[in-house]
């Protein structure tokens, strides 16, 4: 179901979306849903745009930094990523999770008619949606009905990431430059 809901917000195509990343992504299966079905835009502004894409009683809410990555400078990208990362302490009681492939992002990207240069390359940012696919994957968080993730550094393919889980359903997923944090329930 996730795909066929990134499908709904690939939709969101153009210049002003090349380099964006993913700031937030809220996923919710079951209960009353108050956006309707199909791609609806929350909000628009310059530089950031808060969209829903609905199928049924699944939604997924998407935060976007528009124009963040400049896809010509990735490499440099990746550098300043490790290191503000090599200045924080890795979090406690993390265990390794997941590494993704360049080949895994280029499968996702086209499933889902992607388009975003930043994930194209030798080393692409791996896709927020391919990381919260991943977690919905994984035992503890493969039946959650409400998910929130928090991309505060992206992810690159062949990075190993670790998870760690903390009280109240919270989550920290990182590795050698990426930082998510989230929760579930």
């Amino acid at each position: 179901m996730l795909r066929e809901v990134s499908r709904i917000l690939a939709q969101l195509k153009g210049e002003r979306f090349m380099g964006g990343l993913i700031a937030k992504a809220v996923w919710r299966r079951g209960g009353e849903m108050k956006e309707p079905e199909g791609l609806t835009v929350l909000r628009d502004r310059k530089d950031t745009v808060i969209a829903c894409g609905r199928i049924g009683d699944t939604s997924l809410t998407l935060t976007m930094l528009l124009g963040r990555f400049n896809p010509k400078d990735l490499e440099k990208e990746i550098a300043a990523a490790r290191a503000e990362a090599a200045k924080e302490e890795a979090p406690a009681g993390g265990k390794p999770w997941h590494t993704f492939t360049p080949a895994e992002v280029a499968e996702f990207v086209q499933a889902v008619n992607d388009v975003n240069t930043i994930h194209q390359g030798e080393h692409p940012v791996v896709p927020g949606l391919l990381i919260l696919e991943q977690l919905l994957k994984t035992p503890g968080y493969d039946g959650a009905a409400n998910l929130t993730m928090k991309f505060v550094r992206p992810a690159f393919s062949g990075e190993e990431l670790s998870i760690a889980e903390g009280e109240k359903g919270k989550f920290k997923i990182w590795g050698e430059a990426a930082f998510v944090e989230g929760s579930v329930k």
